[in-house]
């Protein structure tokens, strides 16, 4: 059954001193795919963290699954943007997803026969199952990113935040990437920030447009002068090969 997970009415937010969101109206159901697109420093991670509940709206409310976020973060699977990991830290594969679990069992309990179980269902998802003993820090980009995406669905989400997964990651990777969210689409709402167009053309299933106010339509489909007004430049758009998607008038 459809339901509503997400809902944000006029919410603004600030960062830094500046004003980020700019009253927002945005509803999330549970089987969305949600894409969010607009260029650095237009307020994407920043929507991510009012949904996360990490930052406070200045304006508005922001209710998820019914209630405040702050209430509900063990039921939402978090990626951040892709960070340098600490080489030499001494931290394998496995340990990284179990931290996933900390949300269901607290900090200083002991992981259970379920805790274990769930992290080698999340390994086998994203295919890294025969690498959890290797050290986190000695993964390639890819193989960490994926492994980070394990770690959020090791907390058995209902709704999955990604900033940004595939940056600075080769294709072939990226696109198991986004095969792997395709198929969790069955299982979770997904909201993904990207810079990708590629994907937005081929894999999500509904897309935003985000630079410091929010345009969404609750379609795949995107107004040019939208994308305009979000670059804040003329745009021009080009199909190149399959798939790709012709944006209508409407």
């Amino acid at each position: 059954m459809r339901k509503e997970i997400v809902k944000l009415e006029n919410v603004s937010a600030e960062y830094g001193g500046n004003t980020v969101l700019h009253g927002h109206e945005l509803t999330v159901y549970s089987d969305d795919f949600i894409g969010i697109i607009g260029p650095n420093g237009g307020g994407k991670t920043t929507l991510l963290k009012v949904i996360l509940g990490l930052v406070k709206p200045a304006t508005g409310s922001v209710t998820v699954f019914g209630t405040s976020p702050d209430k509900v973060r063990n039921r939402i699977g978090y990626v951040p943007q892709m960070m340098e990991v600490e080489r030499d830290f001494p931290i394998n594969v496995l340990d990284t997803v179990l931290m996933g679990r900390l949300c269901h069992k607290g900090l200083f309990k002991r992981h259970t026969k379920k805790d274990y179980e769930k992290v080698e269902q999340a390994l086998d998802a994203v295919e890294m199952s025969d690498m959890k003993d290797r050290k986190t820090g000695d993964l390639s980009g890819g193989e960490r990113q994926r492994v980070m995406i394990a770690r959020a669905l090791a907390s058995e989400p209902e709704l999955l935040l990604l900033d940004e997964p595939t940056a600075s990651i080769d294709p072939k990777i990226k696109t198991d990437i986004y095969d792997l969210l395709n198929s969790l689409k069955k299982q979770m709402a997904i909201i993904l920030v990207t810079h990708d167009i590629g994907v937005i053309s081929s894999h999500v299933d509904k897309v935003a447009c985000l630079n410091c106010q929010l345009f969404y339509h609750n379609s795949k489909e995107i107004p040019k002068e939208a994308l305009e007004t979000v670059y804040q430049c003329p745009v021009d758009i080009i199909a190149h090969g399959t798939p790709h998607r012709v944006l209508k008038e409407h």
